[in-house]
């Protein structure tokens, strides 16, 4: 069986937005940002951190992610 791994973040001292990518670092799969107050556990061992949401909106807008329209508005890029 696969070894089961997982990446955490908790508690960060400012809110800090995250990238997970698969293992080729290809194609990304999960992204969000986690306050003070959660943790953040996840499947992927390829992470990205940032401090600064305009960077990480940079990456996600680099691979023609864009987390602040609607499904629609995307389908239309």
């Amino acid at each position: 069986m696969e070894n089961l791994k997982e990446t955490r973040l908790n508690y960060p001292t400012v809110q800090t937005w995250f990238i997970g990518w698969n293992n080729e670092r290809t194609k990304i799969e999960t992204y969000d940002s986690v306050y003070p107050t959660q943790t953040m556990v996840s499947p992927w061992d390829e992470m990205d951190f940032y401090e600064d949401e305009q960077i990480w909106l940079q990456v996600l807008n680099n691979n023609n992610i864009y987390p602040f329209l609607e499904p629609k508005e995307q389908n239309e890029l």
